[in-house]
Order: structure tokens, then C-alpha cells, then sequence
């Protein structure tokens, strides 16, 4: 899986980049068929961060976005929401 981080608006550091690369490499565990991963963090406000994913699989896009006062909070509820939206995806193709 390809995984592209952007960060919008301020410079990321080396740890934050690793530990979002480890929590989107959780969601290979998921759905091994993922082509690629696209992470945008924003910085908003002084007080308020952004986090969006979107994750490429055959056939469609899934996209989440969370907005919090913390950008670690930020990666960790967008991790969840797309693994939500990864075993509705799957759960299509299981009958």
C-alpha cells in the first residue's frame, strides 16, 4: 500500500509522520486489497486540527475527515472511522 502524508499550513515533524504511518498500516489488517492512502493534516486554528483520509480500494474511494483541538486525537478518530467504513466495505463481498 502507497501512503501519501500532506500536511497543510505547518511543517510536520519526523514522529508525527512515523505514527501515522503506523496507524494507517493498521488498517491493512482490515483489508489486505488496499492500492493506496492519502493523509491530509491541517492545522485550522492555534486550537484546532484536521485530519483527513482517503483510502483507494477496487472499485471505490473511502473518504474520512475529523476535526479536533488535538492532531494526535485528530489521526486516532479518523483511524477508527475509516476501519468502520473498511469492514462496511468488506462486508459487501461476504455472503
Amino acid at each position: 500500500m502507497r501512503v501519501d502524508i500532506v500536511a497543510r499550513h505547518f511543517d510536520i515533524a519526523d514522529k508525527t509522520n512515523a505514527y501515522v504511518s503506523d496507524e494507517v498500516a493498521r488498517l491493512e489488517k482490515y483489508f489486505d486489497r488496499i492500492t493506496s492512502c492519502r493523509v491530509i493534516l491541517e492545522k485550522i486554528t492555534d486550537l484546532e486540527y484536521g485530519a483527513e483520509i482517503m483510502v483507494n480500494v477496487p472499485g471505490e474511494q473511502l473518504m474520512a475527515t475529523e476535526k479536533t483541538e488535538d492532531l494526535t486525537k485528530s489521526i486516532d478518530f479518523v483511524v477508527k472511522k475509516m476501519i468502520r467504513q473498511i469492514k462496511k466495505y468488506k462486508s459487501k463481498f461476504q455472503v
